[in-house]
């Protein structure tokens, strides 16, 4: 899939709801229709396909040789001298949270984003190319059997930028070349500036996080800073091809231009200035930010704050964050850098007060929740509870997620979370973040979708049928029940037919 979702950032984890809750045909059309293109090309698209197109480049490809296409028209695109066909995704099996839970929830289907990789490796146009198969969920088919039965002629796990234009000119001069690539981590001059438009005008000015959460794989990575020059000329990237609005993406964006925990607060409002500075940005929007760092610098949280509704079209500033327990005994064994400079102690504290000053200043954070992370218990996933009873009248969406365990993170070799392992407190979490979301979900009006007057309606009519059904949902589970007997489940939609054993 390749869409921009109608605008709406959040919209687009819809991609890891199961076949079944709406058909189809109405699914694509109102709620991930595809990105525009010109000439074959996408005009649009996601920030890790941009990268490699930039790094191809960057190595002596030509911009003939380099082209960047909509998975409808791969068979319009491909052609006789088409000698590699990349592939990226960011949950390729839709095995990943929260798509898994989702998926167990529901029960209806196999995800979407598992079903349109599947249709994609079915094309004829790939019939007689190089099928090579990258991105942040890369892990999920690094297995020469299961390469073998999709088609795969070879996996590219980790960064790219270095790696993939030695592996794409080995390939195409007839070396061998091992079918499972690992690449390594890239310095900072090494990283080249995007040669085309990115979904959501994300830029990314940092990488890694340095917190250590054990559970997390891009906090695996080093931590390394972009240059702000760098990062300009990535915007002004986006605004040349017609951006408006600018992303900007790293694990904790209040920590640009530091390594150390303590932010680096003239870097940040350096930065944060000279990108709303821009002509032609309308507005800014960030990845994720840190609760901790929040909750420590309540300054320069309403200095950047004030930067960003300095912008004309400014409206609540979305970002992503992660609350994962309220549990301090499960921050000390699993994420205690999260918390830092504070003790885990103090975690439940620190996510209710950043959180309470986000709201004040017109902050929109998605956070993440994490049920059944090794170790823990019914008391633990009870703290979380009370955690929640203290969040609820800050607006936030809270999405309660499944523990997975996922290759390259610290805790790989755990057993993820299943159904039959849900504790009654479980179900009692779910069932109030999907009464909580659903009341803020209502706040999402149709007049800020992009599309007809029909497409505006459909969005909403359908997005009002799909918060009812959560809300349907969550009575059963408030109480602690799950929401389905899942012994009477006929067919188990969470493990894709390609990695189960005979």
């Amino acid at each position: 899939m390749m869409s921009k979702y109608r605008g709406g950032i959040f919209i687009g984890f819809s991609t890891c709801m199961p076949q079944g809750i709406l058909p189809d045909w109405l699914y694509f059309s109102t709620f991930a229709p595809p990105v525009p293109r010109e000439n074959g090309r996408a005009v649009f698209a996601d920030f890790g396909l941009r990268m490699i197109e930039a790094s191809l480049r960057e190595n002596g490809f030509d911009e003939s040789e380099v082209v960047v296409v909509h998975p409808d028209d791969l068979e319009k695109m491909v052609g006789p001298e088409t000698e590699i066909v990349a592939i990226g995704g960011h949950d390729l099996l839709g095995i990943n949270p929260p798509t898994s839970e989702f998926v167990e929830l529901a029960a209806t289907g196999p995800p979407y984003n598992r079903v349109k990789f599947l249709e994609l490796l079915e094309s004829p146009a790939l019939r007689d190319v190089n099928v090579v198969v990258g991105g942040k969920s890369a892990w999920q088919v690094a297995d020469e059997r299961v390469m073998d039965r999709l088609g795969i002629d070879y996996v590219h796990i980790g960064e790219g930028e270095r790696s993939i234009p030695e592996m794409f000119s080995k390939i195409l001069n007839g070396e061998e070349v091992p079918r499972i690539v690992e690449g390594e981590e890239v310095p900072v001059e090494d990283i080249p500036n995007l040669r085309g438009w990115v979904i959501y005008g994300l830029v990314e000015i940092m990488r890694g996080c340095g917190r250590g959460c054990k559970f997390c794989t891009p906090g695996m990575q080093k931590l390394r800073h972009k240059p702000i020059d760098h990062i300009l000329r990535d915007v002004k990237t986006n605004l040349e091809a017609g951006a408006k609005n600018i992303g900007l993406h790293s694990e904790d964006v209040l920590r640009y231009g530091t390594y150390e925990i303590a932010p680096n607060r003239e870097k940040v409002l350096e930065l944060f200035k000279k990108v709303s500075d821009l002509n032609g940005v309308k507005a800014m929007g960030t990845s994720h930010v840190a609760l901790a760092t929040v909750y420590h610098n309540p300054d320069l949280v309403r200095d950047v704050s004030e930067i960003f509704h300095t912008l004309p079209e400014q409206e609540r500033i979305g970002t992503q964050t992660g609350i994962e327990t309220g549990s301090p005994r499960l921050m000390e064994k699993h994420m205690r850098g999260k918390a830092l400079p504070s003790s885990p102690e103090k975690w439940p504290e620190i996510v209710d007060q950043s959180l309470g000053l986000l709201d004040d200043n017109n902050w929109t954070p998605a956070c993440t929740l994490i049920n059944g992370l090794p170790g823990e218990t019914r008391d633990d996933a009870a703290k979380t509870l009370e955690l929640l009873d203290e969040i609820k009248n800050h607006t936030a969406l809270i999405v309660p997620l499944n523990f997975v365990s996922m290759e390259g993170s610290s805790l790989s070799k755990e057993n993820s979370l299943r159904a039959e392992g849900v504790y009654p407190e479980h179900w009692q979490i779910l069932g109030e973040c999907m009464e909580h979301d659903a009341e803020i979900a209502r706040s999402l009006k149709s007049d800020k979708i992009r599309g007809n007057v029909l497409i505006k309606w459909l969005f909403e009519h359908f997005s009002d049928y799909l918060i009812k059904g959560a809300e349907k949902y969550a009575e059963g589970m408030k109480a602690g029940n799950p929401p389905k007997n899942y012994s009477e489940i006929s067919e188990d939609y969470t493990v894709p037919e390609v990695l189960k054993t005979e």
